[in-house]
């Protein structure tokens, strides 16, 4: 992946903060509901270094999302961009889209809301031994039969830290082992909250050949030893997998195609067996096992055309399944996950086709998702999303932008949801570092439906660009560049890990 040059002021400033990321994401803010996660993610993010403080309000008709619901006025500030970087002793990695949320009516508690995906990877011995940190912030629907809304919503914070060793035996071979440890905290007010607070640790050990500066195979095994605070409706697991794969990283195209085995073992499952006084319950140990494979092509057909093809099939649980949403070369939205500390079966196939002139952009997504999960089996759904988003430069400094997204939730033993989202923006910049944004949001789950009105003021902290402008041409200061000189096969809002 290339990392973008970043502003040296900045640079301190980000890695002290990665540094000190040892405690739960406290002063999240983002957008009111998922459709504007969808649409900043969709429309700004991908273009490049671009890092923005937000404030504003936003009037809702229907804040409590149900049949002739109440409105209220949402006062949030909060944090939306992307900034990645390599230096000599610290590489990070910043996505945000989050923010603290203040219903003024009182329709809900004040509470973050978004999502954040920080990454840090500090050169102790550069070439040889690193110490890495990773913080992920994210939220998880607690009833997917019921609209997303703060009632319906479990905070998921995820802290990852460990040393990274380096070998080199030959020029062409790389040997890295990652030690792992992470907590996983959970928190809703929802009187559904559902508890999956856990804490793990591990071993990550890869072995890659390169065959040229683009290709190279490699070999990779996982464990991970999984223990929950509430084991009364959680199993404590280990997880072991193997898999081999190639990788191709050039100028127009991405692929990275893997293959292998995942065996899970659950521990203390209470399982009925029968005895000389009748069936009891007692502890055991089941083990899970499940093929593990998947496969990204992204391609930059023309100048000014790109897409993406990616399938996958994984055993993992809800505190990494968002990371894995996020490991693609482009990043499309994912669904809202459900909050179950139960290993789930995700198997996905998406395609993601972006179109970038000198004014206008378009990007269309799809997304099939099939979910199985090992015990609870009621949670058990298939997902098919859509979305499309269109983004024109009106002026120097007018930008407008569409978003449409339509998602369909087949669940077991339920009918079909149906969960529609529309959104368009005006931006207006009105100074070197100043944007106004408008916009009005419609939204749609099961029938019934909101809209919001909304006015927001960015401070731009870190300026967006797309790549090196071509002679004689003078990209946009920060916001988002349409022009084509910025597609790339893989985004900068990816969190691929970089080469080893």
């Amino acid at each position: 992946m290339e990392m973008r040059a970043g502003s040296g002021r900045w640079r301190g400033a980000l890695g002290l903060w990665l540094a000190a990321a040892t405690a739960p994401a406290a002063a999240q803010v983002g957008p009111l509901t998922y459709q504007n996660l969808f649409f900043d993610q969709a429309s700004n993010v991908r273009s490049g270094n671009y890092l923005a403080a937000d404030a504003g309000f936003v009037y809702t008709d229907n804040a409590t999302f149900v049949g002739n619901g109440a409105g209220d006025t949402v006062a949030e500030i909060g944090l939306i961009g992307n900034s990645a970087e390599r230096g000599p002793r610290l590489d990070y990695h910043l996505d945000a889209d989050i923010a603290a949320v203040k219903y003024l009516n009182g329709s809900y508690p004040l509470e973050p809301t978004g999502y954040l995906d920080a990454s840090g990877d500090f050169k102790i011995v550069p070439g040889a031994f690193n110490w890495q940190g990773r913080e992920t912030y994210t939220q998880l629907v607690i009833n997917p039969y019921l609209p997303v809304t703060p009632n319906n919503l479990e905070n998921l914070n995820t802290i990852t830290t460990g040393p990274r060793f380096i070998l080199r035996p030959t020029l062409r071979t790389t040997v890295t082992l990652d030690g792992i440890f992470s907590y996983v905290n959970s928190y809703s007010p929802s009187p559904l909250y559902v508890n999956i607070d856990n804490h793990r640790y591990g071993g990550d050990l890869k072995i890659e050949r390169a065959f040229n500066s683009a290709a190279s195979v490699y070999v990779r095994g996982v464990y991970e030893k999984v223990y929950f605070n509430d084991q009364a409706i959680n199993n404590n697991f280990t997880a072991a997998e193997g898999l081999a794969g190639y990788r191709l990283a050039g100028e127009r195209t991405f692929l990275d195609v893997s293959g292998g085995y995942t065996q899970l073992r659950e521990l203390n499952v209470e399982v009925p067996v029968q005895s000389i006084v009748g069936i009891v319950e007692r502890p055991m140990t089941r083990r899970l096992d499940a093929a593990n494979w998947a496969f990204t092509l992204s391609r930059v057909l023309t100048p000014s055309q790109r897409l993406e093809l990616f399938a996958s099939q994984q055993l993992l649980d809800a505190a990494t399944l968002f990371q894995a949403d996020l490991d693609q070369a482009v990043p499309t939205i994912a669904p809202p996950q459900v909050a179950v500390g139960d290993p789930v079966t995700n198997r996905i196939f998406g395609a993601d086709w972006h179109l970038q002139g000198p004014r206008t952009s378009l990007d269309v997504g799809l997304l099939d998702t099939r979910q199985r999960y090992a015990l609870t089996t009621s949670e058990n759904r298939d997902l098919k999303d859509a979305s499309l988003v269109v983004v024109r430069q009106l002026s120097p400094v007018l930008h407008w932008d569409v978003g449409l997204r339509f998602e369909r939730q087949d669940l077991v033993g339920a009918r079909s949801v149906d969960a529609t989202s529309e959104i368009t923006n005006l931006r207006w910049r009105i100074g070197g570092r100043v944007v106004l944004r408008f916009l009005y949001a419609h939204s749609t789950f099961a029938g019934i439906s909101d809209n919001q009105f909304g006015a927001f003021v960015s401070y731009v902290l870190l300026g967006a660009g797309g790549g090196a402008a071509p002679s004689g041409a003078t990209p946009t200061p920060f916001e988002p560049t349409l022009s084509p000189y910025g597609l790339q096969p893989v985004s900068p809002m990816s969190t691929l890990s970089p080469p080893r």
